[in-house]
């Protein structure tokens, strides 16, 4: 199954303007999210606040109400009660037309039903209405349902005409209770401020962030693109180093040649020239082989992934180029990669192997399937028992080579072409001399 390229596959890493719109969705996303989470909170916080308002009210219309027994008025009882007269700021009881026929503190002579139809009455005739300016929230207790009188009984009568006296209330139509709530009201106030705030504050972090975002984005593909300038200018440093030598024993050839020609046209026995020109071809293949590899380590790394047999491959390989099989234990297992980059990267670390200066007799493989972190993955291992990686940490950097005839290019050649297939490469040096690579590459299952 072929793959898409991957500037099909990964448009926000090709396409700066793709990956600016992806970014300001994303910013507009997470804006959102956290305005949805800030409203909850903030509503939480005002429903947390209205409770514990409507509890203080249950609260301290208790108080006032027990608090009547020992009073003769209502007036005395609340300033008798420094709870009461320091939340309690007006209280007032109207008769069926309207009017006050008891009043203390800040409380309307005549109150007005207009209020209480814009307020869903709660149970037993409550009625809450918030009075923002005043900074309370007035009570209102309808007393036909709240208190409706009981029925008299035979010599209760007495008892009903000193209660009239102590509690006017149950003689009329509303009791009217005006209460500070300061904790409410900041609440309120707060939670007001905190939306607009938030959202502000949100949407200037949210879009800073992503504009620090992107311009890291850009400082990255700039270092990418320096560093891409570094490797070919090393490429092309190397190159006009590697192609000079070769070209100049070819200069030097051709001149022995264009001496033994014409030698032989003066009579002169000066050889056919067959030893000059098999130099000649090995110094053309020798140029030929460099920019080959340069070119491979230069090109697209993903090529066109299919379903491929390591172990067959390997073994391929090493036929070829070792005059034997050297995969000594093996499983099937596919992998999901191009097969001409995977053929590429193996037979870099199989050359490489064989110029270490180990008999090829001593170079070895394994190819074994395993699970890493619960995923399938194939595993293979090519060692030797050559000279070893003399600075392992910088064996996979392009161009670095400790070899005389090297071009230091074939293992992060290899490096390349496996990253790009979805595995890694692992250089160690094995005990007892040599070296060991591992490639671990996922499995193939039938989906790539």
């Amino acid at each position: 199954m072929a793959s898409k390229p991957c500037a099909a596959r990964c448009p926000r890493e090709k396409n700066p303007l793709l990956a600016s719109h992806m970014t300001l969705i994303a910013a507009l996303f997470t804006w959102l999210f956290l305005s949805v989470l800030t409203l909850f909170i903030l509503w939480s916080m005002r429903d947390r606040a209205r409770l514990i308002r409507d509890n203080d009210n249950e609260r301290i219309l208790s108080s006032l109400f027990a608090s009547l027994r020992g009073y003769e008025e209502i007036g005395e009882s609340i300033e008798a009660n420094s709870v009461l007269s320091e939340r309690i700021r007006g209280f007032a009881i109207y008769d069926a037309s309207l009017f006050a026929i008891y009043r203390w503190g800040k409380a309307p002579a005549v109150y007005t039903e207009a209020g209480l139809g814009k307020e869903n009455p709660a149970r037993f005739g409550r009625y809450t209405i918030p009075n923002k300016s005043g900074r309370s929230v007035t009570f209102i207790l309808n007393i036909e349902r709240f208190l409706p009188p009981p029925p008299l009984r035979e010599g209760q009568e007495n008892r009903r005409r000193h209660q009239s006296r102590m509690f006017p209330a149950i003689t009329g139509k509303y009791i009217y209770i005006d209460i500070t709530h300061p904790a409410y009201w900041r609440t309120q106030t707060i939670t007001a401020f905190m939306f607009p705030f938030c959202e502000i504050a949100f949407f200037i972090l949210i879009f800073y962030i992503r504009h620090l975002y992107l311009r890291n984005r850009g400082y990255r593909e700039r270092i990418e693109a320096q560093q891409n300038l570094v490797v070919l200018g090393t490429a092309a440093s190397t190159l006009a180093h590697e192609i000079k030598n070769p070209l100049l024993a070819i200069r030097l050839q051709t001149g022995i040649l264009r001496k033994l020609k014409t030698s032989n046209a003066n009579g002169n026995a000066g050889g056919n020239g067959e030893e000059e020109l098999s130099i000649i071809e090995e110094e053309i293949d020798r140029i030929s082989s460099l920019i080959y590899r340069v070119n491979d380590y230069l090109r697209e790394s993903q090529g066109n992934p299919t379903p491929v047999q390591a172990r067959n491959l390997l073994a391929e390989i090493s036929m070829r180029l070792c005059n034997k099989n050297i995969v000594h234990e093996s499983e099937d297992g596919e992998v999901f990669i191009d097969p001409d980059r995977f053929r590429s990267a193996l037979e870099n670390i199989v050359r490489n192997a064989l110029e270490s200066g180990c008999p090829e007799q001593e170079i070895g493989a394994t190819v074994q399937k395993t699970r890493i972190n619960g995923q399938p993955r194939v595993v293979i291992a090519i060692f030797d028992r050559g000279k070893g990686f003399s600075d392992i940490k910088r064996a996979l950097d392009p161009f670095y080579t400790t070899k005389s005839a090297g071009t230091g290019i074939g293992l992060s050649i290899s490096k390349r072409f496996i990253e790009a297939g979805g595995g890694t490469i692992v250089l160690e040096n094995r005990d007892g001399g040599g070296a060991r690579v591992v490639i671990t590459l996922p499995e193939y299952t039938g989906q790539p």
